[in-house]
């Protein structure tokens, strides 16, 4: 049995590995958004290293929790926290391996360059800011222990998803119209399908951080 001090230290140290864990995964989200938004493929080998970072990073953490949960038996608050940050990572660590993919369907999409007039575009460009401040939220709201805008978050997916609807409709209202576009079409769904993903996993995040921080499960 480790002494309840180093217990404290212990996780202190897992909450400071899974805060790690969020600003790398906020990295790549924005790295992302960039590379969808702005074509900016400056960054982009780095999405690719950081996927690998946040398999490395989930796979220690888990092992710390896995090691306190042997070593201690922790019970109520503390194995409350445990819980809480095993589930979190692991939403992390997808959301980062769906960075991964929305960056190689841009890619693909390169030399396909849409116009000021396709409302499909601006309407993904808006979906991906907004995932992005979904995260931004989140993170921040732990931070500062505020349960309520955690639980906007949580209900602002319903509208992501509202929003992924009408641009799938947008898509293939635009793959009728123009032959042309069958190509990139389906490039375009796969990328507002992660983006929605990557929301699924930012609400799951703070479902379990508001879980953490107040003992109910939404």
């Amino acid at each position: 049995m480790i002494s309840r001090v180093n217990f404290t230290n212990e996780l202190n140290s897992l909450r400071n590995s899974m805060s790690e864990m969020g600003e790398e995964i906020k990295i790549l989200v924005d790295i992302t958004i960039q590379v969808l938004i702005n074509d900016d493929f400056t960054n982009i080998k780095e999405v690719i290293a950081g996927e690998q970072n946040t398999d490395e990073l989930e796979l220690h953490i888990q092992k710390q929790c896995a090691l306190l949960i042997a070593k201690e038996q922790p019970l109520a608050r503390d194995l409350r926290l445990i819980i809480s940050i095993i589930n979190i990572i692991t939403d992390m660590e997808r959301i980062a391996d769906q960075c991964e993919d929305i960056c190689n369907y841009c890619l693909k999409l390169k030399d396909i360059k849409p116009t000021d007039n396709d409302i499909y575009k601006q309407h993904i460009n808006k979906m991906a800011t907004n995932v992005a401040k979904m995260l931004d939220n989140t993170l921040l709201a732990y931070k500062d222990k505020d349960v309520n805008i955690l639980k906007e978050v949580c209900e602002y997916d319903d509208k992501i998803d509202a929003k992924f609807a009408q641009i799938w409709a947008e898509i293939i209202d635009t793959m009728r119209q123009n032959t042309d576009f069958i190509i990139a079409g389906p490039h375009y769904i796969m990328i507002i399908k992660y983006l929605e993903r990557i929301a699924d996993h930012i609400t799951n995040i703070a479902e379990w951080m508001i879980y953490n921080i107040t003992g109910e499960y939404i």
